[in-house]
């Protein structure tokens, strides 16, 4: 398996700009769980975060050129619209929330992109896909297994899927997610839905003690109650991690594979 190759400086010089476009902005309530640019807070981990976002639809753009694209689990629409405007011949965003699929409506608009509400382990469509994106999903999901096979059978052949997940114990960080996965086990379960890892690249994402104390001051959804830092496995991990970390470690792995 080949490394993806590493931001070119134009790229860096996009993110930057980017991550300008953040600063000074106000939060809203739960972004720090789906992320919403221009509306997350202006606090370094935020920032790094919106760039691996950024960084990882950059890479996918590469792709997408008169392709038919689907970007499964999409969010808000941002990344839908920067694949519309690389080139694609049509996009198709999807996403279970109808609230966040009315956003991307109005704010990502464009004449090639569409986006549907739908929940992506049970989406169908009437035409194949040459390109499927798919960042931060699986370990979201009740059956990743069966979400990648159904990907398998969107895909036309010799299409590419782009899949990201964070590495390592998260559960504890973002109670949303319902697995862990090391490099391994991705590589495993793309082959059980044949799908070969062609390349892939690992970015790191370190939150240290005080950028997490500030996020729990920003997003108070996101910090659990004294009672469970106390009392639960998940506060254990969290206090675990402050203690002997110093933070959390989200590294964030990026595969890209084409289908068998």
């Amino acid at each position: 398996m080949k490394n993806i190759p590493e931001k070119t400086q134009n790229q860096i010089n996009h993110h930057d700009s980017v991550t300008a476009s953040v600063k000074a902005s106000k939060p809203l309530p739960l972004t720090w769980e789906r992320l919403i640019p221009k509306q997350i807070a202006d606090d370094t981990a935020s920032s790094r975060l919106v760039q691996l976002h950024y960084d990882r639809y950059k890479t996918a753009t590469r792709y997408v050129s008169e392709k038919q694209v689907l970007d499964i689990a999409c969010g808000v629409g941002y990344g839908s619209q920067m694949l519309s405007q690389a080139g694609a011949k049509s996009v198709i965003g999807v996403d279970i929330c109808s609230q966040t699929v009315n956003y991307a409506k109005k704010k990502y608009f464009a004449p090639n992109l569409t986006f549907i509400c739908a929940n992506a382990e049970e989406f169908t469509w009437s035409e194949l896909f040459d390109v499927i994106i798919s960042f931060e999903t699986i370990e979201h999901l009740q059956q990743p297994t069966r979400f990648l096979e159904r990907l398998h059978r969107l895909l036309l052949p010799g299409g590419y899927l782009l899949l990201s997940v964070p590495l390592g114990e998260t559960r504890h960080f973002d109670p949303y997610h319902l697995h862990t996965f090391s490099h391994g086990e991705v590589s495993s379960l793309l082959e059980n839905a044949r799908f070969v890892a062609e390349s892939s690249r690992c970015d790191p994402c370190f939150m240290s003690r005080s950028e997490l104390l500030r996020w729990g001051q920003l997003y108070p959804a996101s910090s659990p109650s004294m009672c469970e830092l106390l009392f639960t496995r998940r506060g254990w991990r969290i206090v675990g991690d402050f203690v002997l970390q110093g933070g959390f470690n989200l590294p964030q792995l990026l595969v890209i594979s084409p289908k068998i």
